[in-house]
């Protein structure tokens, strides 16, 4: 009865004492991971060509035309909405003209 009990007891121990080793392997490889000396990072750049220099040149030109363009649309139409408003204020000042102070039609 003896024997059961102490190979019962023996396969405890020795499995025990494999978990023991396997938590210190495994907080050896947690340390040297911790402790492990990273390689120097260094900011890297982009090399940029000459193509692409002039590329991006010629966008920056084509949004300033753009740019222009509008400026000049919403410039001119202000003065054509003056112009139109100053042409009927002048047709309707000269329609009161002739009719009030022109004396040549008048049959009175």
């Amino acid at each position: 009865m003896n024997s059961p009990n102490g190979k019962e007891n023996e396969l405890r121990r020795r499995e025990r004492e494999l978990e023991e080793r396997e938590r210190a392997i495994r907080l050896r490889e947690l340390e040297a991971e911790i402790n492990r000396i990273d390689p120097p990072l260094y900011q890297t750049t982009r090399h940029t060509s000459e193509k692409t220099r002039k590329l991006s040149l010629n966008k920056l030109a084509n949004i300033g035309k753009f740019f222009a363009l509008v400026v000049v649309t919403i410039i001119s139409l202000k003065i054509a909405s003056w112009l139109t408003g100053v042409v009927i204020v002048a047709g309707i000042a000269w329609f009161a003209y002739l009719l009030f102070f022109n004396s040549g039609n008048r049959n009175s």
